[in-house]
């Protein structure tokens, strides 16, 4: 049977939300507490990794003794807490001290923090609340709403016509998708393919790989994806549903490579998206969770990551340099990993 070499899709898809229950499970969403107060900004730049913002003055802070307030950068709590100031200003990365009515602190990794893109919250101190009535405070600070709490991938769906998949050998067949979405090629595909809704067991595979299995088994390659149904069974006759299902995230599971360790307690993914800007061109908009839980700090120095460890992240090049928030083996410890990118203008 001839292939088409015209793109399955010449328009975003819209979203289907039928399915989007059963694709969550395999993602998970980090929540900024909800007794932190978001800080909107801007903040003051104090000398050079050093920012500070103004908080109410009946708070106690270590000028009386010890600061009993808790910073977040996007939901991740900085510290060391209650360090000089000069150590702010001259080291950075998430240092933070509360003096009188102002906060002085570092961005995890002394970015900006007006313009990195990160959220930074409060919690104050416990049994405080606003002021009855207006006050600069109240008016500036506001309390993180559930349903902005959480960072979730958004998923979009198409269902593939019939006439649209073609045979190719044996149990293969394979279906045209659009150029500029990163495949197994180019590192691994985050596109998975769904059968009645349910993704097919093995992504990533080669053509041989997929002829071997004869069953459930599919790749990206290219400007095609292979695959092989469920049962090996012919897709066109079958009576089934196929259909695409992307978005810019994926678990270690999904992954063409397993975590390698490199030195210490640093671990190395292999395989990014190319397309994905990293830390080596400024901050990378990836993230990593530990069984649905913020990692950090992001942009960490890979000397940080080996000695360290604590959940400490690198994106350097097409590669995720990574640490386990104990120290313990992220291919035998039994927790989920995933991997989410940020930037919605990404390919």
């Amino acid at each position: 049977m001839e292939q088409s070499t015209a793109p399955l899709r010449t328009e975003d898809p819209r979203p289907q939300p039928g399915v989007f229950q059963k694709l969550g499970s395999l993602f998970r969403t980090y929540a900024i507490p909800e007794d932190s107060i978001v800080l909107p900004g801007p903040f003051h730049q104090d000398d050079r990794s050093c920012f500070s913002l103004e908080v109410p003055e009946d708070w106690p802070s270590d000028a009386d003794g010890r600061s009993k307030i808790r910073l977040l950068e996007d939901g991740q709590y900085l510290g060391p807490a209650s360090v000089t100031h000069d150590d702010i200003r001259t080291l950075g990365r998430g240092r933070y001290s509360h003096w009188g009515a102002k906060v002085y602190f570092s961005s995890s990794d002394c970015s900006d923090p007006n313009t990195n893109g990160r959220v930074y919250s409060i919690v104050p101190p416990a049994g405080w609340s606003p002021p009855t009535g207006a006050s600069e405070w109240s008016d500036y600070a506001s309390r993180r709403s559930d349903d902005d709490s959480a960072i979730t991938m958004e998923w979009a769906t198409e269902e593939i016509a019939a006439k649209a998949l073609h045979a190719v050998d044996g149990p293969m067949f394979s279906v045209d998708v659009r150029e500029d979405w990163p495949s197994d090629d180019k590192g691994f595909s985050t596109m998975l393919l769904l059968e009645d809704d349910t993704p097919l067991q093995s992504p990533h595979s080669t053509c041989d790989e997929i002829l071997a299995a004869g069953k459930d088994a599919y790749g990206h390659w290219g400007q095609q994806i292979f695959f092989a149904t469920s049962d090996g069974s012919d897709p066109t006759t079958n009576d089934r549903t196929y259909s695409l299902a992307y978005a810019k995230g994926f678990t270690f599971g999904q992954a063409r490579n397993t975590p390698r360790s490199e030195e210490g307690l640093c671990w190395i993914l292999d395989g990014l998206p190319p397309e994905w800007p990293c830390d080596k061109n400024g901050p990378s908009d990836l993230r990593l969770l530990e069984d649905g839980k913020l990692l950090g700090p992001a942009h960490a120095g890979h000397g940080d990551l080996r000695e360290l460890g604590q959940g400490r992240y690198c994106h350097w090049g097409d590669q995720l340099w990574f640490s386990t928030s104990d120290g313990s083996d992220p291919t035998t410890n039994g927790r989920t990993y995933t991997v989410l990118w940020l930037d919605q203008d990404a390919s």
